[in-house]
């Protein structure tokens, strides 16, 4: 199986703590606002990425959309540029936040709805949310703490540079019994460009019984349509 899709898997099922639901659960506007300043949603487009096991794998959008409970989303792909597996992403934009689905089950019958990004970033925004995932018969509580640590990065990507490069930083919390202490097991760094895309993922999990992992992935090419 491919490298990107056993990470993943693992990854994933291992922390349906990825999680991103409100402290104070209400009713989101399914909506989609349209993730095309973040993500620009062209069919021509494409991004090149290199994971941290030398695995190369493009990213493009598929010009489809799909509604998954209710919400709509924006429909990508990451294409393994040796074996031509796909891994499926969804992205949106709701109530002016972004938003992507997490698939928590190897058979992608599972996801969770995770806000990644807030609609106007600004160093020190935080944000903490809270969720109950039952994968394998158990219920995991999960608590994300997140923080806005950059929008001014810079990075040189083929020759070009990119600067104001938003950096979103998360810390995961697991505990099996409500009345537990909450148990940091690891931390997810995202970094976006508006109007370019991602530009590089950072994590690094520790889920006793499931996953000790770190892994990354940086933009290495891309081709956007004006």
């Amino acid at each position: 199986m491919n490298k990107i899709i056993k990470l993943s898997s693992l990854l994933l099922t291992g922390l349906g703590i990825v999680l991103f639901s409100s402290c104070e659960p209400k009713e989101i506007d399914p909506t989609n606002q349209g993730i095309g300043e973040l993500l620009p949603l062209n069919t021509n487009n494409w991004w090149l990425y290199e994971a941290s096991d030398s695995t190369i794998f493009r990213r493009y959008y598929t010009g489809r959309d799909t509604v998954i409970d209710n919400f709509n989303y924006n429909y990508f792909e990451q294409v393994n540029t040796v074996s031509g597996t796909i891994v499926k992403e969804f992205y949106g934009k709701f109530e002016g936040n972004y938003y992507t689905l997490i698939k928590i089950d190897d058979a992608g019958n599972t996801f969770v709805k995770a806000q990644v990004l807030n609609g106007d970033p600004k160093v020190g925004d935080t944000w903490e949310n809270t969720a109950t995932i039952q994968y394998s018969g158990l219920n995991f509580y999960a608590k994300t703490a997140c923080e806005i640590t950059s929008t001014s990065e810079t990075a040189t990507v083929n020759g070009t540079t990119l600067d104001n490069i938003i950096v979103s930083k998360t810390k995961l919390y697991a505990k099996f019994n409500p009345l537990d202490n909450w148990v940091e097991c690891g931390t997810m760094i995202m970094k976006f460009k508006r109007g370019k895309g991602i530009i590089a993922e950072d994590y690094d999990f520790q889920v006793p019984g499931f996953v000790d992992k770190s892994y990354g992935n940086h933009l290495i090419d891309y081709h956007l349509v004006e």
